[in-house]
């Protein structure tokens, strides 16, 4: 190899069954006073957020629960969570839920850090500096948002989806409990997990580093195919292919829960430093 390549992920990754409860620990040592938790109505309803507020409480943190999240969300979703959070005054935001929730997070931590709009960071690098504190949980083994240096919006008025990307979106601290994930029903396992299975294969197929088609003068969070994405994307593969199935039949299988949540982390962890392709986007 003729180049040399870096690794980014989340400031701090926790993983484990539980993991949730370390939230109060977490906020403590960050110093934390007031988060906005970034969710949606479904999670609300389904008591996924209570275990969160608990610990954040715990911690001695005020919290404020944004819960209009929607499926890929539209930059008018954005704009009224950053509406909520220059209200609230946070130090810190949470994502909570699938990769739409989290991403919604990322983007009102950047907003509220740098003002603007989200439509003013869309494409690679635009983001001038650290975001505000952002840590995320997911309820869904699928994306890798958690760990990821990207976020997607849809514009309604092209109805085209537009993704801001920048190693400043890589969260502080990263909460992967499997618990999290075993309310989620069959299909969303199944389409999520197929996700991260195709993601572990983009990484461990995508262009080499040394030959990486950058044009001049350009900069990306990615950088093409090294031994560590190959490393985290075989690892991915191997754990979707062992539980993925389990998890759809049986969502209380805690062993295959936990199997698929790491996957999915591994898979994030990986495209997301080398890179994706056609098949994203399609």
């Amino acid at each position: 190899m003729r180049t040399t390549w870096t690794f980014h992920t989340a400031g701090q990754f926790v993983f484990g069954r539980d993991a949730t409860r370390q939230l109060s620990g977490i906020a403590v040592r960050l110093g934390l006073k007031r988060v906005l938790i970034v969710t949606d109505s479904i999670l609300l309803k389904g008591g996924l957020v209570e275990p969160v507020h608990a610990a954040l409480n715990e911690g001695g943190v005020t919290v404020e629960v944004f819960s209009d999240g929607e499926p890929e969300p539209s930059i008018e979703a954005a704009n009224r969570c950053v509406a909520v959070g220059r209200e609230f005054y946070p130090d810190a935001i949470l994502g909570l839920g699938g990769g739409s929730n989290i991403d919604l997070a990322k983007v009102t931590a950047t907003v509220l850090k740098h003002g603007r709009g989200p439509q003013d960071y869309v494409g690679d690098d635009k983001i001038p500096g650290p975001v505000m504190p952002l840590l995320c949980l997911p309820t869904t083994a699928g994306t890798g948002s958690e760990v990821s240096a990207a976020a997607v919006l849809t514009d309604s008025y092209t109805q085209i989806k537009v993704g801001i990307l920048s190693n400043y979106l890589r969260p502080k601290v990263a909460i992967v409990d499997p618990l999290m994930t075993v309310s989620c029903p069959p299909k969303v396992t199944a389409d999520s997990g197929i996700d991260a299975l195709t993601h572990a294969i983009e990484a461990y197929t995508a262009v080499d580093n040394e030959v990486f088609p950058l044009p001049p003068g350009e900069r990306t969070v990615y950088q093409g195919r090294h031994p560590f994405g190959d490393m985290l994307a075989e690892r991915a593969i191997s754990l979707i292919g062992a539980n993925l199935r389990r998890a759809v039949e049986n969502g209380q299988d805690l062993e295959a829960r936990e199997g698929m949540a790491l996957g999915a982390s591994l898979a994030g962890m990986a495209f997301s430093n080398v890179g994706v392709a056609l098949v994203h986007a399609l």
